[in-house]
């Protein structure tokens, strides 16, 4: 189940993107035996969408650099090139699976420092920030997840998709309370968004048996 990006609608160099493509290449190797015949097909295959995946959205990234260049503290274009980092890693992980695991990295680093440029310039959105706290969890940064997205439920009490993905957040960290607080906020606020279901099935399973960390739900 998706992690909810959001209900409503620092500056990486351009070469990120071929540094991206670099190690697609160089992390996904494909050893062959006599005959030609490859080992490990599923290297190949995983290295094959990472291509394809990469090559969708470079071109519109490379844009987005460029406009940057010229425009380094404009909020709609640092926001714009954030979320095609994390839509580029989205798609990572939905098409690999666990598979993708490591491979989405580089992307969920570059949205969290374009989201974080864009806060900078204008804080205080808490779509944007409930993006970033999205981007910092799946880059390993769990605790920072965490506070930001706290923080948006501190200054944005009525915002319902920073309660769901704080209760995925607390879920992934063992804190079932917590997590069960937030799905239930969560309900309370959006009750007939696609995301309630969801967490009412979470907040049921809390009830009865508790939240497990390595049931850690993928975008």
């Amino acid at each position: 189940m998706a992690i909810n990006k959001r209900q409503s609608a620092l500056w990486v160099k351009a070469t990120i993107i071929f540094v991206i493509l670099a190690f697609i290449v160089t992390a996904v190797p494909v050893f062959f035996m006599g005959g030609g015949q490859p080992q490990a097909p599923e290297a190949t295959e995983t290295g094959a969408v990472l291509e394809r995946v990469a090559q969708n959205y470079a071109p519109t990234v490379n844009s987005y650099h460029v406009m940057l260049q010229s425009e380094p503290t404009s909020y709609t274009v640092l926001v714009a090139t954030a979320d095609a980092y994390f839509d580029w890693a989205l798609q990572v992980r939905n098409e690999l699976g666990q598979a993708g695991i490591g491979f989405d990295l580089p992307m969920w680093n570059a949205a969290v420092a374009h989201y974080e440029r864009a806060l900078d310039v204008e804080p205080g959105d808490p779509n944007v920030a409930t993006d970033l706290a999205v981007a910092y969890f799946y880059s390993e940064q769990r605790a920072q997840a965490i506070e930001t997205i706290e923080a948006v439920i501190e200054g944005s009490p009525e915002f319902a998709p920073a309660y769901y993905n704080a209760g995925i957040f607390y879920r992934a960290e063992g804190q079932p309370d917590a997590a069960l607080a937030a799905f239930e906020q969560h309900i309370e606020l959006a009750p007939e968004s696609e995301t309630a279901a969801t967490a009412r099935t979470w907040a049921e399973n809390l009830r009865t048996q508790g939240a497990s960390a390595e049931e850690t739900p993928t975008p």
